[in-house]
């Protein structure tokens, strides 16, 4: 009997030049499957790409075209470049404001809930979700900072700006990281968690509390949502004679949020060090 016909099985797929391996690997196990890059090309060493899952490098450089496009738009909007009207440019960095608040409290987490994780270690998610914070917090700061002088806001407005977004980074940062780190819970449910995250505090504002929002110094409900922070920090204050004010009440809100992020990382810390490790 040759060795051909003594393989009950079959010929083997090396052994078929004629076959398709996109056809095959749908029924091939996990364990045989090969771990393919965006390219669709396996990894040149070792058995999967598990050691490039997590890298920010390709979420840093779209992060850095988005934030670079918005800003675009934004400020074309206003008319002739070079423009040095404040009124005009004010709305504009406003919608800076926006775009960016929108990456961090919604993209972001639309973007790394799509994707595999990075590690099964909760350790190694929370690494991950770490550096994209710093992807999102650090070119996000080198815009905001820029409206003292094209905006015309006081350096407190611009701070508290800054403060705010980084703190809000920190939360969605932690509930992220929760949500990679447990697996037995759908990602759509963590994602309807970031959208009422980011529209709750706003849908109040703009329903029994808009009257209050259009005449208070201060509206805490904006001051709920990463999306709408920065837009209740920097809205016009006519009467307190500067572009822009902010009250302790605004410091007091940032530092809660900075507060609940805080513990909220701390919980994460807890999932690494009381959940069985499993191999990455």
């Amino acid at each position: 009997m040759s060795e051909q016909n003594a393989d009950p099985v079959g010929p083997r797929e090396d052994t078929q030049p004629g076959l398709d391996a996109d056809r095959v690997r749908p029924f091939l196990s996990d364990e045989h499957r090969p771990d393919l890059d965006l390219f669709g090309r396996p990894a040149p060493t070792g058995r999967d790409w598990s050691h490039r899952r997590g890298e920010p490098r390709i979420f840093a450089f779209f992060w850095t075209l988005y934030l670079l496009l918005a800003t675009i738009a934004a400020f074309w909007s206003v008319g002739a470049p070079g423009t040095s009207d404040l009124l005009a440019l004010r709305p504009a960095a406003r919608s800076v404001l926006a775009a960016i608040s929108v990456g961090v409290g919604l993209l972001w987490p639309m973007t790394r809930l799509s994707q595999e994780r990075p590690s099964a270690r909760p350790a190694r998610i929370a690494r991950a979700v770490a550096q994209d914070t710093l992807v999102l917090v650090v070119p996000a700061q080198a815009i905001i900072w820029p409206q003292v002088a094209m905006a015309g806001w006081p350096v407190p407005v611009v701070g508290a700006l800054a403060a705010s977004l980084a703190s809000w980074s920190l939360v969605v940062g932690a509930l992220l990281a929760l949500a990679l780190s447990t697996p037995r819970v759908r990602r759509g449910w963590w994602m309807l968690l970031f959208v009422a995250l980011a529209g709750f505090g706003p849908l109040i504002a703009l329903g029994p509390a808009r009257a209050l929002h259009q005449e208070a110094e201060f509206d805490w409900w904006w001051m709920t949502s990463p999306i709408t922070s920065g837009f209740e920090i920097a809205r016009d204050r006519p009467w307190s004679g500067a572009a822009a004010a902010v009250t302790p009440s605004h410091w007091r809100a940032i530092w809660l949020v900075c507060v609940a992020g805080a513990g909220a990382w701390g919980v994460v810390g807890a999932v690494g060090l009381f959940r069985p490790r499993s191999a990455a």
